[in-house]
């Protein structure tokens, strides 16, 4: 690797090797790289013999599968050996419509845009607090916990309507209870590519707190202490399918956990 990219991964000492600050971020990114492999594995034996299976297919945003959707899957599968649960990683927007062209029967969302009650059913499945993504060198960034508020002359990052629809909405509706105007310099397309500019310096952003779990070099995360906000993360299902009993039971499942 040092050799294809042309940089220094490793520090080189008579007891050992050590890891630069390159070599941090390359084992930030090959950490998600083996989890992703490790997803397409469990997919891929899922599907071993899927004509003799029932089925159940499940979008999701990143930050579910390292928290409540790998433990849940697996207590779900451990019970039911002869279904075929797939799962693909999408944006809100993308399951929406993944949901509306009957691709997926279930999807596991952020904090889902309001709008979504007319033609979908929405189930919490769990909270969680919002915090806020800094870059390492930020003046705030070993802090516990912050204030919005102290935040009024920096440059925040969002995650764009598109992609993340009523995100924005929700960002100024904050902002207003803080009583700042930033500016918002950025809108991006998925948490990972918003973790890469906060980590470059590209400026602050205000982001779930299990968002921790995906690679975040040159990120601290930092408790957002006023205005105290949780997100609702939801399971989403169509209304004119109901859901069946092996989809009923799996979101029972994700919602213990």
């Amino acid at each position: 690797m040092e050799e294809e990219f042309g940089l220094s991964l490793f520090v080189r000492k008579r007891d050992g090797l050590e890891l630069t600050e390159d070599g941090q971020t390359a084992l930030s990114h090959a950490k998600e790289v083996l989890r992703q492999a490790n997803v397409l594995t469990e997919t891929m034996l899922a599907l071993k013999d899927s004509d003799s299976l029932r089925g159940l297919r499940i979008g999701y945003i990143p930050t579910a599968l390292p928290g409540f959707l790998a433990h849940g899957l697996r207590q779900f599968r451990q019970r039911h050996r002869d279904v075929c649960v797939q799962i693909y990683e999408m944006s809100p927007s993308e399951q929406e419509l993944a949901l509306r062209e009957e691709r997926i029967d279930l999807a596991l969302l952020g904090q889902p845009c309001p709008i979504l009650k007319r033609t979908y059913e929405i189930r919490p499945i769990r909270k969680v607090p919002m915090a806020v993504a800094l870059p390492e060198s930020h003046r705030l960034a070993h802090r516990k916990a912050i204030d919005l508020n102290e935040l009024s002359q920096d440059t925040f990052l969002s995650l764009h309507e598109k992609h993340f629809p009523g995100r924005p909405l929700l960002l100024r509706a904050l902002f207003d209870k803080a009583g700042i105007s930033p500016t918002v310099a950025l809108k991006v397309d998925g948490l990972s590519e918003l973790l890469g500019q906060v980590g470059t310096g590209g400026g602050v952003a205000l982001i779930p707190s299990d968002a921790h779990t995906l690679p975040h070099a040159g990120v601290c995360f930092v408790a957002l202490r006023r205005p105290k906000t949780m997100l609702v993360s939801s399971a989403v299902w169509r209304k004119d399918r109901g859901p069946s009993e092996l989809l009923q039971e799996l979101v029972d499942e994700l919602a213990a956990e």
